[in-house]
């Protein structure tokens, strides 16, 4: 869906946030409270619940502690066609986390 580091932003949230029609977030306000995110809207399989998160090819459930800035691409991937190779752990959507990795000799 684009590459992340095309607008500064604060939080991981933050730059999943207007990248792509069908993601919703969804801030308590409460201090450390995680957002929920919902990609699809509330008539997605199981109710809504959370999508799956993909960081640098691993499987995760917190994407809470990832530096914004340390993200080189994110993608959202939303239909049943793309979010297949998952298996039933993407019926939800999956969010794709590319992150920048050091350099030799840097």
């Amino acid at each position: 869906v684009g590459e992340a580091k095309k607008a500064p932003v604060a939080t991981i949230t933050e730059a999943i946030q207007g990248r792509t029609t069908g993601v919703q977030i969804n801030n308590s306000g409460n201090p450390g409270q995680n957002p929920s995110i919902t990609i699809r809207g509330l008539g997605s399989i199981n109710g809504g619940s959370a999508p799956l998160y993909v960081v640098d090819g691993l499987w995760t459930d917190n994407i809470r502690d990832l530096n914004p800035t340390d993200i080189e691409a994110l993608t959202v991937l939303k239909d049943a066609s793309s979010t297949s190779i998952y298996g039933s752990r993407g019926a939800n959507g999956v969010i794709i986390i590319t992150t920048r990795r050091g350099k030799a000799g840097k």
